[in-house]
């Protein structure tokens, strides 16, 4: 009984220490319970926004990872159904257009939210407000921990539907073991053949990443999750309770691949200029609502407008893509 005692005292303390380590830090506002999930839907759905930090080395900002100096070039929303094990995720692409009415350093892109206001919280007001999501929690990722997930898996097995090529780097068609520094070109290149939509051909390759990345998740062992806790700790924060982050992974592992869709949001075809220097992507307002209504409100119900502000553009819209792991 005592040897059990001072096992379980150890877990509670590890357990503890691990949430203050991803907490945020230094005061960092949380998600308002102005748009939060309803609370008569609580348990049943929990809605997410997971965005990756980009520190890249000689960028015009700081690779101090503690600093939270970088632009937020991955978004993501989870709307998670755990009373019904579905998980539908919506890529948002970093360079949308936001509007006025959020500091943006004069591009206009949503990647300069976070960075250019009051941190992820403004990102997810600006996300809530504009496409009319709940968000209970954010998840922040350094994007520099990448290659480091990667190795420590041993590689990632994924699919490259084409032969890539660029700037040195190459990837050839057919399922490939990727190392970090190869899932990192992967999901960063958006120039060379096939790429003349940029990042809308980038956001439609990464989703070959994530295939491969939730199958080896659904495979980690007690060791490789330890593997890992040094690169969570590291590069990981959250608004999260610790209590809502052991549902969050139980849960997770009860959801089947063929029950996670992720989709985009559609924009105008042709990039714009903001500015007159920044290209800049236009959402589709009207196709978006409806993306959002058939796949995201499955509990609140639809809704008849937007309020994403948009631009004049030529073209059709890109496809969402809706599609299944």
């Amino acid at each position: 009984l005592t040897l059990v005692a001072v096992l379980c005292v150890g877990l509670f303390g590890l357990y503890q220490w691990v949430v203050r380590s991803i907490s945020p830090e230094g005061g960092t506002p949380t998600i308002s319970e102005l748009i939060n999930t309803p609370s008569e839907y609580k348990g049943d759905v929990i809605n997410l926004l997971i965005c990756g930090i980009d520190y890249e080395e000689g960028r015009a900002y700081s690779n101090d990872p503690e600093s939270n100096d970088g632009m937020t070039d991955m978004i993501m929303y989870m709307n998670f159904d755990v009373k019904n094990k579905k998980i539908n995720l919506l890529q948002i692409p970093r360079d949308t257009y936001v509007g006025e009415n959020y500091n943006t350093g004069g591009t206009g892109k949503i990647n300069a939210v976070a960075l250019k206001n009051d941190g992820i919280a403004s990102l997810a007001q600006a996300i809530s407000e504009q496409y009319k999501l709940p968000i209970d929690y954010y998840f922040t990722i350094n994007m520099q921990s990448l290659k480091e997930i990667v190795n420590l898996f041993g590689g990632i097995e994924v699919y490259i539907p084409r032969d890539i090529e660029y700037n040195g780097s190459k990837l050839l068609q057919g399922y490939r073991n990727l190392d970090g520094d190869a899932a990192e070109f992967l999901v960063r290149n958006r120039h060379g053949d096939g790429y003349a939509q940029g990042d809308i051909a980038r956001l439609d390759m990464q989703r070959y990443f994530y295939q491969g990345l939730f199958k080896r998740i659904r495979t980690a062992t007690v060791w490789d999750i330890a593997k890992l806790m040094p690169v969570v700790l590291n590069y990981v924060t959250t608004d999260a309770p610790g209590s809502t982050l052991i549902s969050l992974g139980v849960s997770f592992l009860q959801v089947d691949s063929a029950n996670i869709m992720l989709c985009k949001v559609p924009t105008a075809s042709a990039a714009q200029y903001y500015n007159g220097q920044y290209s800049i992507l236009v959402c589709d307002a009207d196709k978006t609502r409806d993306l959002l209504n058939t796949y995201f409100r499955s509990y609140t119900g639809p809704v008849d407008q937007l309020d994403i502000p948009t631009l004049p553009t030529a073209g059709a819209s890109s496809d969402p893509n809706v599609q299944y792991m």
